[in-house]
């Protein structure tokens, strides 16, 4: 049967699923963006001398524009990069990244960029001469002159293939997520019942009665978190544009409240409170202000009173290292609770940390 917990889980892996495959083509379209600088990057470079330089008129459109080029002499320019380091924008340092100079190819003169000195035979990539750097070169009369001799370019020697590795490297990194993430989402979506979920809710005992519920308190929630977690009489539910999840009060083992400091530049800017809700099958955390998670805290503690309240290291160590141990105390801790008269003050006994510990 279709229940609302299936719909619900079919609607956010069928949104995860089309959210993974909008990021495929992004990715598809940016690889074929990418198809000229591909083919330089697996043929090149190419030894190019004065005919094939002369035979670039538009360098950002020139099939092979990863090249070496051997000259008869070099020539400096006197024109060099600066690289200013800032902190805070503070000026810390300054060095020279990179100089220019004009490489004789035949009888024409080919301007590079170059990180690694002067050489006779430069290797990168053939780029268009920028409107500053073109200003720079050519500020006397005397180059004004000679501008004919120039190529309408320039060579940056910078790593042609650098770039490309770190590519492959993102490639190989986004067909590993999509292999984890996007492939259980597809699966989830064309059926729903695979998803742990819905093998958790079956272990309940009633799948159809528990949906049934589930949908009925969903909307009108005891609290609201900030993060998509609602607080019901009986469940924890996570209803996110992409994720949904359910937990039962009744399976809580500890719950804590988790204050996080803000600050920027040493200067505190604020605090953050979640509510932390460990339970058999996953954890809740319940985002809001601090009364609110006061509040879901104090309720959780009154539907499931044998649960652990409160936050210490030795807890949180013994929950990490030894769940199984953790979880027996609370079971322990469970049947003594259904065992005894219920009193005004007995609520109160379960926040007590040092009882499991």
């Amino acid at each position: 049967m279709d229940t609302w917990i299936l719909r619900m889980v079919k609607a956010r892996s069928a949104r995860r699923t089309a959210a993974w495959a909008i990021a495929a083509a992004c990715v598809g379209l940016f690889v074929l963006g990418q198809v000229r600088y591909i083919k330089n990057f697996v043929s090149g470079p190419r030894e190019a001398g004065a005919a094939e330089l002369g035979s670039i008129a538009d360098a950002s459109t020139a099939p092979q524009y990863f090249v070496r080029v051997t000259g008869s002499k070099v020539i400096e320019t006197g024109i060099q990069q600066i690289t200013v380091e800032k902190t805070n924008g503070v000026e810390t340092s300054r060095h020279v990244s990179a100089a220019f100079y004009a490489l004789a190819v035949g009888d024409r003169l080919l301007v590079v960029k170059s990180t690694s000195g002067s050489h006779e035979t430069f290797e990168g990539a053939l780029t268009p001469m920028p409107a500053e750097l073109e200003q720079h070169l050519f500020d006397t009369r005397e180059m004004k002159a000679i501008r004919g001799r120039f190529y309408p370019y320039y060579l940056d020697d910078e790593s042609f293939r650098q770039p490309g590795y770190w590519g492959i490297a993102g490639v190989l990194a986004f067909a590993l997520l999509l292999w984890y993430f996007a492939r259980p989402a597809f699966r989830t979506w064309r059926d729903p019942a695979s998803h742990p979920l819905v093998a958790r809710v079956a272990a309940w005992g009633d799948p159809l009665g528990v949906a049934v519920a589930a949908e009925r308190e969903a909307r009108s929630p005891r609290f609201k978190g900030k993060n998509g977690w609602r607080v019901t009489d009986q469940f924890l539910i996570l209803s996110s544009f992409f994720t949904f999840d359910l937990l039962r009060l009744g399976d809580l083992v500890w719950a804590h409240k988790k204050v996080t400091k803000h600050s920027v530049n040493f200067i505190p800017t604020g605090k953050t409170y979640d509510a932390l809700l460990h339970c058999y099958g996953g954890t809740a955390t319940i985002s809001g202000a601090e009364d609110t998670v006061d509040a879901v805290l104090g309720f959780a503690a009154q539907r499931a009173p044998w649960a652990v309240f409160g936050f210490t290291e030795e807890l949180a160590a013994l929950f990490k290292k030894d769940q199984r141990r953790f979880c027996a105390a609370v079971e322990q801790r469970r049947r003594g609770t259904a065992n005894e008269r219920p009193r005004a003050a007995e609520p109160a006994r379960p926040r007590t940390a040092s009882k499991v510990a």
